[in-house]
């Protein structure tokens, strides 16, 4: 009977230490990410600060921002292809969330100024 006792203690699980892990939905995290949230907004949602969400869940929220990014960019191309939707509504969302810009071209031209001499030598002398 003691052997069993004894065994009894060995199996015994001691806690691991700090907080217990929280359980959190994945499928929320990636439709997140894919409309564009930051990660304060999703931490937020779900329950965590967005430094935890950044270090236990980076890849699934990368992933899926680039999955939102490719279907905006697949909409805005339909769109303009077949002529629809708000001009100003697809520029905007086409400069914040792919990053396109206007391309302004600037050039310098450095050429030294004209030299112009108007004095006369009695303004000079004095």
């Amino acid at each position: 009977m003691k052997n069993d006792k004894t065994k009894a203690k060995d199996t015994i699980k001691t806690q691991s230490i700090g907080r217990p892990k929280k359980e959190l939905d994945v499928d929320v995290i990636a439709k997140l990410s894919q409309i564009g949230c930051t990660q304060e907004e999703i931490g937020s949602v779900v329950g965590i600060s967005a430094r935890t969400l950044q270090r236990r869940y980076a890849d699934i929220i990368l992933r899926n921002k680039n999955i939102g990014k490719s279907s905006l960019r697949k909409k805005l191309w339909s769109k303009a292809m077949r002529g629809q939707g708000n001009d100003k509504l697809l520029i905007w969302l086409s400069k914040q969330e792919l990053g396109m810009q206007d391309r302004v071209h600037t050039t310098q031209t450095v050429e030294p100024l004209p030299l112009i001499i108007d004095a006369k030598a009695e303004d000079i002398n004095g």
